[in-house]
């Protein structure tokens, strides 16, 4: 699989004309792969899969964290200090945050296999039809939609950004929050549930 993922990333590394070398690609992406894994897949529940975002979705979250309207917390990996994505974000000039838009938008997304209960996950496709669908397509699956991949996404991940937009840690278009503040804590919980259980 990797191997495969790999010719995949290099043959749209050759397909694109890149305002950076491959050696200073590769350096950015071995940065990122600290916390996202490697090609962006995360083994860490607590850090999103970042393979298959799209080029603009990219781009608008790095520019979130850079002005702080989103708040990331500090990780740790065994022998490294702990990091910020908002550190990281502020670091990175507009052309490197463009390259890595390029490369993590051209490889496929792949869903986290996670526990899930099948009832609650029923429950929450329709809440998610009722206020989710039409920013976050296909049941929240789409790499087309620059409101992220949710299907698959790690859970632990997306409950903690439930907590921060209910916190104020995370800023949401006026419409987005309107749908948000009027989830129960039922129904973010079935959201979760059914995220988790898309994984076709």
């Amino acid at each position: 699989m990797h191997h495969r993922l790999c010719l995949i990333g290099s043959l749209a590394l050759s397909a694109w004309l890149m305002p950076c070398a491959a050696a200073e690609l590769e350096e950015l992406t071995q940065r990122c792969s600290r916390c996202h894994g490697e090609q962006g897949y995360s083994e860490h529940p607590d850090v999103p899969v970042i393979a298959g975002f799209s080029y603009q979705g990219f781009i608008d979250t790095l520019a979130a964290f850079r002005e702080g309207e989103r708040v990331a917390i500090k990780y740790e990996t065994p022998g490294s200090p702990a990091i910020m994505m908002n550190d990281i974000a502020r670091e990175l000039s507009e052309a490197e945050v463009e390259t890595l838009a390029r490369y993590y938008s051209g490889i496929p997304f792949i869903p986290r296999r996670q526990a899930f209960d099948p009832a609650l996950a029923a429950e929450g496709a329709k809440v998610h039809d009722k206020s989710c669908e039409k920013c976050h397509s296909k049941g929240g699956s789409d790499p087309q939609d620059d409101a992220a991949i949710l299907a698959g996404q790690w859970t632990p991940y997306l409950r903690r950004q439930f907590g921060n937009i209910t916190d104020g840690k995370r800023t949401m278009p006026r419409r987005m929050m309107a749908k948000f503040r009027k989830l129960s804590d039922t129904d973010k919980e079935a959201l979760l549930n059914f995220y988790a259980s898309r994984v076709d």
